[in-house]
């Protein structure tokens, strides 16, 4: 099946592959603060068959906002998976539609007056900085060297030094799951890298009041806004559990009482 999938080489159609539309964007588009953000939304884990999310735990898929808001639909979740098959089965495809939209988003932007950011990993964890990139007979060793005016940014479960070479212009905040270990978030932290932590009281709900600190560092509400690029480093980003992290008892959501 997968042959014959290759084969046929399956294409976006009229599917795109940015959105304003989330709550998580339009929040952050809402914020004031000076940009316009855009996301895009793959097929996470294993789903499309294609493993994008290589360091992903049970807790955290358990956790995903997979299937929050838009995601709960039929429609959303199929175009995602195409999507992230034609990121593996037609890249060139793929990127050609990427780079028209990115452009049409700086577009945009600028007629509004904003900075344009872009977060491709919305609900996956590719690792962008290493995806070459050919636009007009030229060579790019990513999107952010054929974009460098775009702030780029992402959430990633990568232990840091598998993704510590990152363009000047993309930031990361490194995701705690219940298998990261407190050295892992201190190899983020002490190298300048935000660590999020998704926290709760006992029973599972927002906390009245974060602390102030976490591992000697401080901490910051990420729920105002998802721009996590206007974050002070280092300091731990304090998410509260949504969905199914509300019930999770795997150790992936914090609990503080």
């Amino acid at each position: 099946m997968l042959d014959l999938i290759k084969q046929e080489k399956p294409t976006l159609g009229t599917t795109t592959l940015l959105t304003y539309s989330s709550s998580k964007v339009i929040h952050s588009n809402e914020s004031g603060l000076g940009y316009l953000t855009a996301m895009m939304y793959l097929a996470p884990n294993s789903i499309s068959g294609f493993n994008v999310c290589q360091f992903a735990s049970p807790g955290c898929t358990l956790a995903c906002l997979y299937t929050s808001g838009h995601g709960q639909f039929e429609k959303t979740k199929k175009a995602r998976i195409k999507r992230t098959n034609v990121f593996f089965l037609n890249r060139e495809q793929f990127i050609k539609q990427l780079i028209k939209e990115i452009l049409a988003h700086i577009r945009k932007a600028k007629r509004l007056g904003l900075i344009p950011a872009l977060r491709l990993n919305a609900t996956s964890d590719i690792p962008w900085e290493r995806v070459q990139i050919v636009h007009d007979g030229q060579t790019y060793a990513n999107l952010m060297e054929l974009f460098p005016d775009i702030v780029w940014y992402d959430y990633t479960a990568f232990p840091y030094q598998k993704r510590c070479d990152l363009p000047s212009n993309y930031s990361l905040t490194f995701s705690r799951k219940e298998t990261t270990t407190e050295q892992e978030m201190l190899d983020n932290l002490s190298n300048g890298r935000n660590v999020a932590v998704v926290m709760s009281d006992l029973n599972g709900k927002p906390l009245a009041q974060l602390p102030e600190t976490y591992l000697g560092y401080p901490v910051v509400s990420g729920d105002i806004t998802d721009q996590r690029f206007l974050d002070a480093t280092p300091c731990v980003i304090a998410l509260y559990p949504k969905k199914d992290a509300i019930k999770d008892d795997s150790g992936f959501v914090i609990r503080i009482g």
